[in-house]
């Protein structure tokens, strides 16, 4: 796995966390472990045959991103940018790449970072 890899998968931990104010863990999803796996899947490597396909992984994390934005748009303080975090959860919808889906994961960090402060 490389450098790249390992930071894009931080980004996606930090907004699930962010989203449930949680700490790091399998629960909601808050493991960088969830997107390394797609992305390693995406690669066409596979170390661990029980997780099941690359499309059975990548909808695993579309959905818990997808939970993620739903939890920001009704929580304070994010909750005052409750279109934009749905917006962002209709786009994912029609994605099918790691990229795609960390275009959102990047929208929705960098604005919860934003109300944040």
């Amino acid at each position: 796995m490389s450098k790249d890899e390992y930071t894009k998968s931080m980004r996606y931990e930090m907004l699930v966390r962010n989203a449930y104010n949680c700490q790091r863990g399998m629960r909601n999803g808050a493991d960088l472990c969830f997107m390394q796996n797609a992305m390693t899947m995406e690669r066409g490597e596979t170390f661990a045959k029980h997780l099941g396909s690359f499309e059975k992984q990548f909808e695993k994390v579309k959905t818990y991103i997808s939970k993620a934005l739903l939890k920001a748009s009704k929580t304070k303080p994010f909750s005052n940018e409750s279109d934009f975090f749905a917006s962002l959860n209709s786009e994912l919808e029609n994605l099918s790449t790691t990229a795609e889906l960390m275009n959102i994961v990047n929208l929705g960090l960098d604005k919860i970072v934003d109300l944040k402060k």
